[in-house]
């Protein structure tokens, strides 16, 4: 069943949702997996085997730019996350 969350936006604008909490997650590690998680589904729910060509054609290049940032930032230590709740 598809999230209901992301009904209103198209492949490209929830790939790109998907890639900026992404690259937060990697700076502080469990303070946005839930949603990361939700949101990659969404992509495999809607695009099946594609999502994986889809993503590597969107943001190879942006991968390679971040690689050095992400591999500190694995290795720095972050500040933890704020409780969850309603907002």
């Amino acid at each position: 069943m598809a999230d209901q969350r992301f009904r209103g936006l198209c492949d490209t604008d929830l790939a790109d949702i998907w890639y900026a909490l992404s690259g937060a997650e990697i700076r502080h590690p469990d303070c946005f997996k839930p949603l990361v998680d939700a949101s990659i589904h969404e992509l495999e729910l809607r695009l099946h085997e594609a999502v994986t060509p889809f993503l590597d054609g969107r943001f190879s290049r942006l991968r390679l730019a971040d690689a050095p940032d992400d591999a500190v930032a694995t290795v720095t230590a972050t500040v933890g996350c704020p409780p969850i709740g309603d907002n």
